[in-house]
């Protein structure tokens, strides 16, 4: 179980040359599964991210192991992840509000499963307070305008 902003600096390693291939620069995450499906790398002196994609993640512990630097590809290449790129609705810093219209705050960072990617929690944010973290199950609906979530009783 990861933070989004933990997650954030992880070294990618290759099991086969035993090299590292960058660092995670963020997620790539479905909106209407809840899943993380594909790493952004930034490598050193590269022009734009790779992209790793998470059934190609043989383990993440300290970092993030890789069977060989192949994996990791150009984002144009991986045809896949195309309507994911081109989607407008995200989990962090969208606005969360629940299903009866009250504002929450904003998701300010996700947890999720290293092994199956699931999206667990939701972490709301208003103005400078943080709120009670949200289970992911909560969620109703992920639209251009906001996350929705169920009704929220007295926590």
């Amino acid at each position: 179980h990861l933070l989004r902003s933990s997650a954030i600096g992880t070294e990618v390693i290759d099991e086969t040359e035993h090299q590292i291939q960058g660092g995670v620069s963020d997620l790539l995450i479905d909106p209407d599964r809840g899943i993380v499906i594909a790493l952004f790398i930034a490598r050193p002196f590269a022009h734009g991210p790779l992209v790793l994609q998470t059934q190609d993640i043989l383990s993440w512990g300290q970092r993030v192991h890789i069977r060989s630097p192949e994996v990791l590809g150009e984002l144009q290449e991986i045809v896949r992840l195309e309507p994911f790129l081109e989607e407008t609705r995200t989990l962090v810093s969208q606005r969360i509000h629940t299903k009866s219209g009250v504002t929450i705050g904003t998701c300010c960072d996700v947890q999720f499963n290293t092994k199956t990617f699931a999206i667990e929690w939701i972490f709301p944010r208003k103005f400078f307070w943080r709120g009670a973290a949200l289970p992911a199950s909560d969620i109703l609906e992920v639209t251009e305008e906001a996350i929705i979530v169920k009704d929220q009783g007295p926590r």
